[in-house]
């Protein structure tokens, strides 16, 4: 797919921008400073300098007129808990839309200085410091995040045995090692728009599936990486078997 001349300029705008943030976020980090609204701050004076028309929808400065559908979803500390407990565990995440569709995604690791970028219908790309290697799928490694794990608490007996289980703190993240394999599958409850939207495109530009979870709880999602179906599928049964009352019971 040919990129029309706006969606160039605002996939490069991205990729610089990203890097501005993971440099300030991480700096942060190292000085035992929060930075949490300073970079959203940031991120939305550029897009103001370069896009004065686009709307912005942000973790900690709320949503401007018209970004439901359009403009830039930016969570810019995914794993703020983490960051203040001195945990070198979060991410920047960005995402653009058209019309309600994501088309350009970015998610950061600051700390390892590694990026993934996705564009809608071009696939994924990722770099960084971290070297690549050849993931074993054996034996597989899921994240499934505190809160989900209470409302479904039968997971176990649905998932494949010795599988292993994990929660980082920052779904950004995990999503985006869903999409490079480095874990098979993920499960989350409660998640808002700039906590998935460009791990949501890397997961799909990899090959691999985000579904959200029809009745549900809010803003309960489920994905797989490529060739990860049987392990959707376990996830499926799980909710299909119930659990605690979704709407009468929010684990932290």
């Amino acid at each position: 797919m040919t990129l029309s001349p706006e969606l160039a300029l605002r996939l490069e705008f991205g990729r610089q921008v990203l890097g501005q943030l993971s440099t300030l976020v991480r700096d942060r980090f190292l000085q035992g400073r929060s930075a949490d609204v300073e970079s959203e701050q940031l991120f939305r004076s550029e897009v103001g300098r370069s896009f004065p028309e686009d709307p912005v929808e942000g973790e900690e400065l709320g949503s401007d007129p018209g970004a439901e559908q359009d403009g830039w979803l930016i969570d810019p500390l995914d794993g703020s808990t983490n960051h203040g407990q001195g945990i070198p565990l979060f991410a920047v995440s960005i995402a653009y839309r058209i019309a309600g569709t994501a088309m350009l995604g970015w998610v950061s690791d600051p700390m390892r200085g590694e990026w993934f970028e996705a564009v809608l219908g071009q696939g994924l790309d990722s770099g960084g410091n971290v070297p690549t290697s050849a993931t074993s799928h054996q034996p597989p490694i899921i994240c499934l995040s505190p809160r989900w794990r209470g409302v479904h608490c039968c997971w176990r007996d649905h998932l494949p045995r010795g599988i292993k289980q994990r929660s980082f703190g920052t779904i950004a993240l995990e999503m985006a090692w869903i999409a490079t394999g480095r874990l098979q599958a993920g499960a989350w409850y409660r998640t808002h728009p700039w906590d998935v939207c460009a791990g949501e495109l890397l997961i799909r530009e990899s090959g691999g599936e985000v579904i959200d979870v029809t009745g549900g709880g809010p803003g309960e999602k489920i994905a797989r990486a490529a060739g990860a179906t049987a392990l959707l599928e376990s996830l499926q049964a799980t909710i299909a078997a119930g659990g605690k009352d979704a709407p009468n019971s929010d684990p932290v």
